[in-house]
C-alpha cells in the first residue's frame, strides 16, 4: 500500500477505534433475550475446474483465479423470534441470481434448517462479469451452440448452492445477541454509461471526445447505504455495503474474480480487522458502470500517485479497482465513528415476500423483423465457423479458438429471442417476479430481479417512508434490463427489445408495488 494512503487509512481507523472504546458499554439492564440475534458467515464459491465465465457475448473459459469469489451471509432475527421476524441476507460474487439458484439455495437451507422459514431470503449478485455461469444445463451446447471443455453449469450450480447452504446454516447457528446501526456515506464508484449525441441517439460507452457528444443520458447515484452489526459488548462484527454500481472494472479478463468487491473486502479488513464481515449489495444500477467516461486523464494521474507499484493504470485495470475500494472503505470508516452511539438492540424486524405480475414490454413487428434479419446474418457466420472447425479440428488447438463461434451463436439467439417474446406476450401479457421487503428498525431493503435503471431507484427512494432505503437489484431472480422511457427512445444497448422483458409501463408498476409493500410494513 502507498505510504501516504496507508497513513490516512491508519489515522481514520485509529480515530474510529478510539471512538468505539471510549463509549459506554451496553447498559446492564439490557438482557440477551431483549436483543436482536445476529450471525455471520462467509464461504468460498470458487470452483476448482475451468468454467465458463458469464458476462460477455463470447464464451470465456477461465484460465486461473485472480481472486476468489465468495458468498457472505448475514442471519438476523428479532427478539420475539416471529416467523416474519428473521431473514437471511446473502450476497454472492456472481453475475446474476437466476430462479434456479434461488430454488436450489432455498431447498438446501430448508433441508439443513428444519424449523426456519426459508422464504425469508434476500440473495443478490454483485454482478461481476468474471464469475462462473451456473444453470441446470449439463453442457454448454444450449448457450453457445458448441461443447466446451469446462465444468458443467449444473455441476457448478450444485457446488455453489451447497456452499451457500453451509454458510447459511453456520450463520444461523452462530447468531448471538447484538445490535445494528445504520448510516449514509458517499463514494464515486458508478457513472452513467450511456452517452447521447445531439440527434438524441444514445450509445453505451464510446468516445465522449467527439463534436457530436451532447450529454450523459441519466443521473448518477454516489450514495453508500451502510448497515453495521455489533455484538452485545458493542464490538463491530460486520457491515452491509450497498453501492449503486456493478462490479465490472476488469470485466473482460479470463480469470475468476470478484472484481472491486475483492479489493474492498481486503481494504476494509486491513482497516477494521480480519474478522469483520463485508456484505456487498448492488443498488439500482442498470445504466451505471465503474468505467471512466469523462476526465480520464485526471483519474489516471491520481491512480499513478496512489498505486505506484501497479504495472497498469487506467480504466479496466486493478488500479481502478483499488481506487474504488479506497473510496468505498473511506465511506464506511468515515461514518463508523458516529455509529457506536446509534446502536439499536431490539429494532422491529419484518420480512415480506410477494409474487408480483408486471406488464411485459410490447414489441412491435418492426423490432421483430429487424432482430430476425440480424439473427440470419449471424447464423450464416455461425454455420460457416462450425463448418470450418469440423473440417479443421486442429483449430481447437489455438488459444481461445472458441471466441468467434460462440459470439456468433449468442448474437443469433439474441435476435431469435425477440420473436419468442413477441409470441409470448400474446398469451402471457404479465411477467411474474418476486419482490422482497425487509424492515429493520427505520431502514428498509427492497429487492428486484432486474438490472434496474437508476430512474426507478430514484422514484422509490424519493417516496419511501424509511429513513434509509437499501435497494437491491439482481436479487431473487434475473430478468434482464429494465429501462425507463427516455432510454427506450435513445435506443442503446440495455434498452433494446432483446435486452428487456419489461418496459417503462411495467417499470412504474414495479415502483408502485414496491412502495405499496414498504408502506404495509410501515404501519406500526
Amino acid at each position: 500500500m502507498n505510504l501516504h494512503r496507508f497513513s490516512i487509512a491508519t489515522a481514520i481507523f485509529l480515530i474510529s477505534l478510539i471512538s468505539c472504546f471510549s463509549k459506554e458499554p451496553v447498559k446492564s439492564e439490557l438482557v440477551s433475550q431483549d436483543m436482536l440475534k445476529i450471525g455471520w458467515s462467509s464461504i468460498d464459491i470458487t470452483p476448482d475446474k475451468p468454467v465458463d465465465l458469464r458476462g460477455q457475448f463470447p464464451a470465456r473459459i477461465s484460465e486461473g483465479v485472480l481472486d476468489p469469489v465468495t458468498a457472505t451471509v448475514l442471519a438476523i432475527e428479532s427478539a420475539d423470534a416471529s416467523s416474519n421476524g428473521h431473514a437471511f441476507i446473502i450476497s454472492c460474487d456472481l453475475v446474476a441470481i437466476d430462479t434456479e439458484v434461488v430454488e436450489a439455495v432455498r431447498n438446501k437451507i430448508r433441508a439443513a434448517l428444519k424449523n426456519v422459514n426459508t422464504d425469508n431470503i434476500i440473495i443478490n449478485a454483485t454482478h461481476t462479469h468474471t464469475a462462473p455461469f451456473c444453470s441446470p444445463d449439463n453442457s454448454t451446447m444450449k448457450r453457445y451452440g458448441i461443447e466446451l471443455d469446462v465444468m458443467a453449469p449444473s455441476a457448478y450450480l450444485d457446488f455453489m448452492s451447497d456452499q451457500i447452504a453451509v454458510a447459511a446454516k453456520d450463520a444461523w447457528s452462530n447468531r448471538k445477541p447484538g445490535g445494528i446501526s445504520y448510516g449514509l456515506g458517499h463514494a464515486v464508484v458508478g457513472h452513467n454509461r450511456l452517452q447521447v449525441d445531439f440527434s438524441g441517439n444514445s450509445v453505451m460507452y464510446g468516445n465522449t471526445n467527439r463534436p457530436e457528444f451532447s450529454h450523459m443520458e441519466g443521473f448518477e447515484d454516489h450514495s453508500v447505504n451502510l448497515l453495521y452489526t455489533w455484538d452485545k459488548k458493542s464490538n463491530l462484527t460486520g457491515v452491509v455495503v450497498n453501492v449503486p454500481c456493478p462490479s465490472q472494472v476488469t470485466e473482460g479478463i479470463y480469470k475468476i474474480s470478484a472484481d472491486y468487491w475483492h479489493d474492498t473486502r481486503v481494504e476494509l479488513k486491513e482497516r477494521l480487522g480480519k474478522n469483520i464481515y463485508v456484505l456487498g449489495q448492488c443498488s439500482a444500477a442498470g445504466d451505471q458502470s465503474p468505467h471512466i467516461r469523462i476526465g480520464e486523464k485526471a483519474e489516471l494521474r491520481m491512480q499513478k500517485m496512489m498505486f505506484p507499484d501497479e504495472k497498469e493504470i487506467g480504466d479496466h485495470t486493478v488500479a481502478l479497482r483499488k481506487q474504488l475500494a479506497v473510496r468505498i472503505a473511506d465511506a464506511v470508516t468515515s461514518v463508523l465513528p458516529y455509529m457506536k452511539d446509534q446502536i439499536e438492540w431490539n429494532p422491529k424486524v419484518y420480512f415480506q415476500t410477494e409474487k408480483v405480475e408486471l406488464s411485459r414490454r410490447l414489441i412491435n413487428i418492426d423490432d421483430v423483423n429487424k432482430a430476425l434479419n440480424q439473427s440470419k446474418e449471424w447464423n450464416v457466420k455461425y454455420e460457416g465457423l462450425i463448418k470450418e472447425i469440423n473440417e479443421n479440428p486442429s483449430i481447437k488447438q489455438r488459444k481461445r479458438w472458441y471466441s468467434e463461434v460462440t459470439n456468433a451463436y449468442r448474437r443469433l439467439t439474441r435476435g431469435q429471442s425477440v420473436k419468442e417474446r413477441y409470441e409470448l406476450e400474446k398469451v402471457q401479457k404479465k411477467l411474474p417476479i418476486e419482490i422482497n421487503i425487509l424492515r429493520i428498525g427505520d431502514i428498509v431493503m427492497a429487492t428486484n430481479p432486474f438490472e434496474l435503471y437508476l430512474d426507478y431507484g430514484m422514484r422509490i427512494k424519493a417516496r419511501c417512508p424509511a429513513t434509509q432505503t437499501f435497494l437491491v437489484q439482481l436479487a431473487n431472480g434475473s430478468n434482464g434490463y429494465l429501462p425507463p422511457y427516455r432510454s427506450t427512445v435513445g435506443g442503446s444497448y440495455g434498452a433494446e427489445p432483446a435486452s428487456t422483458e419489461i418496459g417503462p409501463e411495467g417499470g412504474q408498476e414495479l415502483v408502485e408495488k414496491t412502495l405499496e409493500m414498504i408502506s404495509s410494513v410501515w404501519k406500526d
